[in-house]
């Protein structure tokens, strides 16, 4: 009787502990973290993949973001004991216990409309937004040949049309004085206002890369004596101590990135597509965009449009690079804005 009574009251004792130890293990945190963070950044990539091949098509950009992911865990649990004494050689004891673990993660899409969004697309980066990453490290031909439409009159590819040569011998200067460490780029507060300095200096700089910053100089048309330059905005420039950029807008951008989607030849046969002049040879684009009937095997992203599949190939480090890049320079344009009606919220159970 003694024993049975002793095996009763660790019964119960071990029902207490377990209904009050249940709590949410610290591992979903790490598992959520990374979980939804990979799936925004996909949907993130397969939505401007998707916009770059409804524009060539003349299809209006559309752009919806993930302004919240919220997961709500609940865990609860219960025990419950029972003993019937009947005899004294027979006991009867009970026990048991139940949980409850549910998940009810919650996503918020905001879509992406209004004046301050339209602005945002359609207004050039700024040009100190773009030498900035030339500073900070990104190379000169990805940046200039995504983002510039022309440097002190020298254009850039544009809907097909080739550059300008002394804007492709430009870029290759440029690109070789960056990887030099001669090339210098720093805002200055200014009486008008922030400046954007351009500096190639002239001095402790190697022949090679000396003769390089004073070709620079000659194809801009500046002065070839000063080390310093204003970066301004514009077409043309005021005086020899300025180089006039003008900038692409992120639309314009997307256009061009446009460019290397290898279309269908009954599309462009048809009249489907936006006609680009020049080339039309795919590969002369920044990025090249595969098409389909079926989705690939081994894509960097791809989405689905107009019965077809198009994608950028996991193993085409040019294009991955240049399209990470467009996505980068999304952010810049500040595509971004405060939570307006109508938002849609899907509960995912």
């Amino acid at each position: 009787m003694r024993g049975s009574t002793s095996a009763r009251r660790a019964g119960f004792l071990w029902l207490l502990l377990s209904a009050g130890c249940v709590h949410v293990p610290p591992a979903t945190v790490v598992r959520d973290r990374f979980d939804y963070g990979q799936s925004v950044a996909e949907s993130w990539k397969r939505q401007m993949l998707l916009n770059v091949v409804r524009l060539r098509y003349a299809d209006a950009p559309i752009f919806i973001d993930v302004t919240s992911v919220i997961n709500s865990y609940t865990l609860t649990g219960s025990a419950n004991a029972s003993a019937n004494l009947s005899t004294e050689n027979s006991n009867q004891v009970t026990v048991g216990a139940n949980g409850l673990f549910s998940n009810t993660p919650t996503v918020t899409y905001q879509p992406l409309t209004g004046d301050r969004f339209m602005k945002s697309i359609l207004r050039p980066i700024p040009p100190s937004s773009i030498f900035e990453m030339l500073q900070a490290g990104w190379p000169g031909d990805l940046v200039l040949r995504s983002a510039v439409r022309s440097i002190n009159g020298l254009q850039n590819q544009r809907s097909g049309r080739p550059a300008d040569p002394q804007f492709d011998q430009l870029v290759t200067l440029v690109t070789r004085i960056q990887q030099s460490s001669g090339l210098n780029i720093r805002v200055e507060e200014q009486k008008g206002g922030e400046a954007v300095i351009f500096a190639l200096p002239r001095q402790n700089l190697s022949p090679s890369v000396a003769a390089d910053a004073s070709e620079v100089r000659r194809l801009l048309g500046v002065d070839d004596n000063a080390a310093e330059f204003t970066l301004t905005f514009g077409l043309t420039p005021r005086s020899s101590m300025e180089i006039a950029v003008l900038t692409r807008s992120m639309l314009e951008v997307m256009l061009e990135y446009g460019a290397g989607i290898n279309l269908p030849a009954s599309d462009k046969a048809e009249g489907r597509v936006l006609p680009f002049a020049g080339s039309s040879d795919p590969a002369s684009g920044l990025v090249h965009v595969a098409v389909g009937s079926a989705a690939p095997g081994d894509a960097y992203a791809a989405i689905p449009y107009r019965g077809r599949w198009f994608w950028i190939d996991d193993r085409d480090l040019q294009s991955k690079m240049r399209f990470t890049f467009l996505m980068i320079l999304s952010c810049l344009a500040e595509t971004g804005q405060a939570p307006l009606s109508p938002v849609i919220t899907v509960p995912s159970r």
